[in-house]
């Protein structure tokens, strides 16, 4: 049976999601069992094309996302290879699973019923210091880049989870990065790069940045999140920030908890908006990528979340911006 899109609310552009590298991986076992088809419903990972559709989920930044052993390996071939196979899961879906390079193809994808997939490098790795694979990367629909993941690139460094890394911003190189960018128009992110990388990215860059997945660092302290310093000026350079659903960025304890209730999502929408407006936060939920609220589970729960912003009193055209319209509005800005 075919599931349509939920249009309780808004369709959701979520801003950061990693089923593309979990749906190779098999589920532990014995026997293992097989990778998940995106386009078939499972009871494994966060995300597939039928619970997508139940959640009122229509798209979101498609994260290329590489180990780092297959960083230092062969980024560019572990990054191709990725973004294969979601050229071929669209082309399995008849239509149901979308490549998007425009904002027009996303909102087509929206009527249509169809998930809208835009390319996003979770850190750029594949890219050189010569920046000659980007504008091929780009043709191929790579519409978001981090310039590194929590670990360190030769554009800047992330924001380390353990070892140590270099405080610096971005180099020379990272600085070039940004203004080639800029000119073919690819959003940049901030989510992983550490503080001195997120001032040079707001000072460098001509259009906004976003934060694709990234909570608030007033509600729980993790090195991850961003202080209200950050968020008045990523909102000031008229980007959004998506709220991640991990646990330990959503936590005042910051424990990997699963009982975390809806309500403390709802709050750092609430700070968000309360801060710098309804124009500067979106969903960026993580999905495949982390551990989320029991409460929230998969794409299905999405609605819960958007239930609770109503009942806070926000209204519809908040919900819409929040739903699509921000990250929308950005990518409007900054693709040519």
């Amino acid at each position: 049976m075919t599931v349509t899109l939920n249009r309780e609310f808004p369709p959701i552009f979520d801003g950061h999601e990693d089923f593309i590298t979990q749906v190779r991986m098999r589920t532990p076992g014995f026997p293992p069992k097989p990778p998940r088809d995106f386009l078939t419903e499972s009871n494994d990972g966060q995300v597939d094309l039928p619970r997508a559709r139940r959640g009122g989920l229509g798209g979101c930044f498609t994260s290329i996302y590489l180990t780092d052993e297959r960083a230092e390996m062969n980024a560019v071939g572990y990054a191709m290879r990725e973004m294969d196979d979601v050229f071929t899961l669209a082309d399995r879906s008849a239509g149901q699973f979308r490549v998007c390079r425009t904002v027009a193809e996303v909102r087509d994808a929206f009527v249509a019923g169809a998930f809208a997939s835009v390319f996003m490098f979770e850190g750029a790795d594949p890219i050189s210091w010569s920046l000659k694979e980007l504008r091929v990367f780009y043709e191929a629909g790579l519409r978001c880049l981090a310039p590194a993941w929590s670990r360190s690139t030769i554009f800047a460094h992330g924001v380390s989870f353990g070892d140590a890394l270099p405080e610096t911003g971005l180099t020379l190189s990272g600085r070039r990065l940004v203004a080639e960018c800029n000119r073919l128009g690819i959003i940049l992110d901030a989510s992983h790069i550490n503080p001195a990388g997120f001032w040079d990215l707001i000072a460098e860059s001509r259009y906004p940045i976003i934060a694709s997945h990234s909570c608030v660092k007033a509600i729980s302290p993790h090195v991850r999140n961003l202080d209200d310093d950050q968020i008045r000026a990523i909102a000031e350079k008229g980007g959004t920030i998506g709220i991640n659903f991990a646990n330990i960025f959503l936590r005042p304890d910051m424990k990997r908890d699963a009982s975390t209730p809806v309500d403390l999502i709802a709050q750092h929408f609430d700070h968000i908006l309360n801060l710098v407006g309804d124009e500067h936060v979106s969903f960026g939920t993580d999905f495949d990528g982390t551990d989320v609220p029991d409460a929230i589970r998969d794409a299905t729960g999405l609605p819960l979340v958007c239930r609770a912003l109503k009942e806070r009193g926000y209204a519809e055209s908040s919900l819409e911006r929040i739903c699509n319209g921000n990250f929308l509005r950005v990518a409007e800005d900054v693709w040519k």
